[in-house]
């Protein structure tokens, strides 16, 4: 008997762990905009990582044929964005979110060609 209740306490341990570092990072908050080119094409396949420092996780968005992305579902908090696309160099932007139901205005971002 006690080693079930050391069994199901270890799998309740387990399961709970990535499931509350999850949870810091979903919120009802949404972060959008445009990728272009350095010449203002839109840029379509764009990598879209968004994480907070320290919470361990992040959530992907991938730029759309208009270069349009977003990033929905972020907790209340200081985000770290990145956009990644082979043959241009990446870059990245910050965004806080000071409430859970925030949505912050369109970002444009432009990615300049590897050299």
């Amino acid at each position: 008997m006690k080693r079930q209740i050391v069994w199901a306490m270890v799998c309740a341990l387990l399961v709970c762990t990535p499931a509350a570092v999850f949870a810091q990072l979903r919120g009802m908050g949404r972060v959008g905009g445009v990728v272009t080119d350095d010449h203002g094409a839109p840029l379509a396949g764009v990598s879209v990582k968004a994480s907070v420092q320290g919470a361990g996780g992040a959530i992907d968005a991938t730029s759309d044929a208009k270069g349009e992305w977003t990033v929905s579902g972020m907790a209340k908090g200081q985000w770290h964005i990145e956009f990644v696309k082979p043959g241009y160099q990446p870059t990245a932007a910050k965004v806080i979110l000071e409430a859970e139901i925030a949505r912050v205005p369109p970002i444009a971002i432009s990615l300049k060609k590897a050299s």
